[in-house]
This record gives structure tokens, sequence and C-alpha cells, in this order.
């Protein structure tokens, strides 16, 4: 078994009036392809790089240029896209799975694949970016690659948005990450995530008068589960700036959750609150007790200085 860290870049249209769609619609056209091929025991084996001459979107992209560094002459060296996939195929292997950061290259390789009538299938995909978010950081959030590589403190000496450096950065992400103990349930990972994002709730409270009427409003306090609905059981509400309040909740059925209260003021001088679960994780939970002991000490504060009026 080989793990392929694939990472494509890809040339797109100026406009939607430009965009082909011969067989399907063509929103990228794969213009470099890089990609790191590990063993079994996570050691690297090779390298991979292609240059791809396109055949539908010839003139480059400012917008793709910029981030990629790529100017109009660069694409008009390489293969065509059936001869540089078919030397990517083969230096992949028969046995192997291929990891991207992130689910776009898959779809923008479906449609190259369509397009150039190349009916064949893949090896499976593995977004890397997915398994990151949620069993490293517990969300089910979206991280940019380079961040990840920050978060996890490993070397950043490479150019971004590059097709093989990038690839070897998402290597390099997975191994420090152990990602082959996540592959075999992947699926199941893909329902959590599903599951997670559904239970993500939002509700919006007009025409509130103040700050101070929202907290004392019973139905903006209370805390219903996303789920079931039943009353949870919460802690004291805590401002962690003069318009947002978060508390922590928990559903004896559904487990815990992160709420926010996040208020703006309209036009007419009232506000609009709104209200929103996430499930906990260990960041909010460290960002509410930190606000809930800058809460209380400031509460101390001010009763030392009541007194001092006092005497």
């Amino acid at each position: 078994m080989n793990y392929i860290f694939l990472d494509l870049e890809w040339n797109q249209p100026f406009g939607k009036a430009e965009i082909v769609t011969r067989s399907v619609p063509l929103y990228g056209e794969i213009i470099r392809i890089g990609a790191v091929k590990l063993d079994e025991a996570m050691n690297e084996t090779d390298r991979f790089q292609g240059c791809v001459i396109p055949k539908y979107y010839k003139k480059m992209n400012r917008c793709v240029g910029k981030v990629t560094g790529l100017s109009g002459a660069s694409i008009t060296y390489g293969q065509p896209f059936q001869k540089e996939y078919e030397r990517f195929e083969k230096w992949c292997g028969d046995d192997c799975i291929i990891l991207t950061w992130g689910s776009e290259d898959e779809r923008i390789l479906d449609s190259n694949l369509a397009i150039h009538k190349m009916d064949r299938a893949h090896p499976k995909f593995y977004d890397i970016q997915k398994i990151f978010a949620y069993k490293t950081m517990g969300t089910g959030k979206q991280y940019s690659l380079i961040s990840a590589v920050e978060h996890l403190g490993l070397p950043a000496e490479l150019k971004a948005h590059d097709a093989l450096n990038d690839a070897v950065y998402c290597a390099r992400v997975g191994v420090a990450m152990s990602f082959s103990e996540y592959i075999g349930g992947y699926e199941q990972m893909l329902r959590e995530i599903e599951e997670y994002r559904s239970e993500k709730y939002f509700r919006t409270f007009m025409n509130v008068e103040s700050v101070e009427s929202a907290m004392k409003n019973k139905r903006i306090i209370l805390c219903r589960c996303p789920v079931c609905r039943r009353i949870m059981k919460r802690s004291k509400w805590v401002f962690y700036n003069p318009t947002g309040v978060i508390c922590c909740c928990e559903c004896k059925n559904h487990g815990e959750y992160y709420s926010r209260l996040k208020m703006k003021k309209c036009a007419d001088g009232t506000y609009a609150v709104t209200k929103k679960y996430t499930r906990m994780t260990e960041e909010y939970r460290e960002f509410y007790n930190r606000n809930a002991a800058k809460e209380t000490l400031g509460h101390e504060s001010q009763t030392d200085n009541n007194k001092l009026t006092v005497q």
C-alpha cells in the first residue's frame, strides 16, 4: 500500500460566461500536479511533479497567477493532461490511496477526467483537512494548510501554493497527526462531522430594547438542546465583550454544548440578538473559564472599591 499526498493547481475562466460545459462544467483546468509517496511505515519514497498545458483555459487567470506565482508563459510548456495524468497513475502504482488538503482537488480531477473523456476510476480520496479539523482541533471548521503546519510546529520553509510544496506540507501534517490511525474509521468520521454540523443551531431575536433587557429575557437566556429541544443545565452567562455573552450547557442525552449570544445594535436603536450552539471543545471551555475568571476578578475589585468608598 502506498499513501499518495496530492496537490493540484488549476487555471480558471475569467467569468461565468467563459466556463466550458461540453460534458461537465469545467470550473478549473489542471496545470500542475504535485505528489509525495509514502510507504506503510510512513517513510517518504518518492516525489512527483507534473506540468500540464491547458487545452481550454489557455490564458492565465490573474487571480490564479497571483496566488500560485505562475505566469502566462509558465503554462505553455509541459504535456497534455491525458499524457501527464497517465504518467501520474503509473507512478502511483496499483495499490494506493490518495490524501489531499480539502475536497476540491477530487472534484476538479473528476471534471478534468470527464472533459478529456478519460473514463476510469481513480484511487479513493481521503481529506486530511477534515481529519485535522475534527481529530486534532475538535471542530468542523476549515483550516488552511499553513495554519495546520504552524499549529503542529512543523518546518515551513517552502513556498506555499506550489503543487509539490503543498503536497510535502500535507504529508508532513498527515504524518505528524498519525493519519493512518483514522483511515479505517474515515467514513464514520464523516458521518460524525455531518451530525456535528447538523446540530449547530442559530436563532435571532429582534427588537430587543437593550443588552440588559436581553439578559433578563427568559426566552433568550434559556438553553434548549439543539437536537431534542429539552432544557439544558447551564453555567452562568459570562460577557467576553460588551455585546457578546457565553455559557456552557449540557443535555443528558446529547452531551455538552457551547452557547453564545451576539448582540448587534440596529438602526432604530434596538438590538438583534443571535443565539448559537456548537459542540463543546477544550478551546471553548478554556475561553469560557478565562472570561469567567476575569469577570469574577472585576466584581471583587468593584466590591473592594465600594467598601473603601463607604469607609
